[in-house]
């Protein structure tokens, strides 16, 4: 079960990523749209690179369930700031980011193109951060959580 959990979540995540990509697409130029798939380039390299490390799908259990806490948190505070800055902030957050491309022209289709801009970019950037992180670190016991009192 807990094998299927990881496998989904790497799912949720790719799908959301090539969507991304997918919706920038149609209001990119070729050499902009590279520049907004690169963090999602790196990001599958660094996945891939911390399955052949088995940091993924390991025997520890540990080791497992830090990489799946490791990206669900990753994906839960892109999409809550992606709606906080729609909702809440009026466009506080991503703007800037939305100005880079131009995107910020497209009133009607702020809140997907928002979300595009998160997934295109910033939530590959910050899986990359938190990629090396659990690369860098030692990988944790088996029983690791269980010796917490």
């Amino acid at each position: 079960m807990r094998r299927s959990l990881t496998f989904a979540l790497i799912l949720v995540t790719l799908a959301f990523w090539s969507m991304s990509i997918w919706t920038l697409s149609g209001k990119l130029a070729e050499d902009a749209l590279l520049w907004a798939a690169a963090p999602s380039i790196v990001g599958l390299a660094l996945l891939l690179v911390l399955f052949a490390a088995k940091r993924i799908f390991s025997y520890n259990d540990a080791v497992r369930r830090r990489f799946s806490t490791v990206l669900a948190l990753t994906l839960l505070v892109v999409i809550v700031c992606v709606y906080a800055d729609a909702f809440a902030l009026n466009g506080m957050i991503f703007e800037r980011g939305l100005e880079i491309w131009r995107l910020e022209l497209f009133v009607d289709e702020r809140l997907p193109l928002t979300l595009a801009f998160a997934g295109a970019v910033c939530h590959p950037i910050l899986f990359c951060i938190a990629a090396i992180a659990l690369l860098v670190l030692p990988a944790p016991k088996n029983d690791f959580f269980r010796n917490m009192h």
